[in-house]
């Protein structure tokens, strides 16, 4: 029987990776949204901002897509858990441009299929973003 507590976060490379990826994803969308993208949808003001994924952060393949990730500020995005019907639609129609709506679409779909990815995928993912972060300065 197992005496210590287990880790709450993972001590891997690949772990240690996907925490870096979501800051950086943060970074980016507070950058390129500047604000909660429901603001005007839903007059909120909550200084707090968070990166939304679009699609499960458990689907590796759009993990650190930031095409696939916005900004929300935290009663957003709590309210999104509760009404992730509502949440989609509102985005969907009159948040994002329709190719982003497209790929949320395509994503969504193809999002049964399994894909490897290991610590080199992330190490390259985590590269992409910080070029991103760059040219948005």
């Amino acid at each position: 029987m197992r005496r210590t507590p287990l880790s709450k976060k993972g001590k891997g490379e690949s772990a240690t990776l996907k925490r870096k990826i979501q800051d950086k994803l943060r970074e980016l969308v507070i950058k390129r949204d500047g604000n909660c993208i429901l603001w005007k949808a839903r007059h909120c003001n909550d200084p707090v901002l968070q990166a939304d994924h679009l699609i499960t952060r458990a689907n590796s393949a759009t993990y650190a897509d930031s095409r696939l990730v916005v900004c929300l500020c935290r009663s957003c995005h709590g309210w999104k858990h509760w009404h992730k019907e509502q949440y989609d639609d509102l985005v969907k129609t009159t948040v994002l441009p329709k190719k982003i709506v497209k790929l949320w679409n395509d994503c969504e779909r193809d999002s049964w299929k399994p894909r490897r990815t290991g610590s080199y995928d992330w190490r390259v993912a985590l590269a992409v973003l910080e070029q991103e972060i760059k040219q948005l300065d």
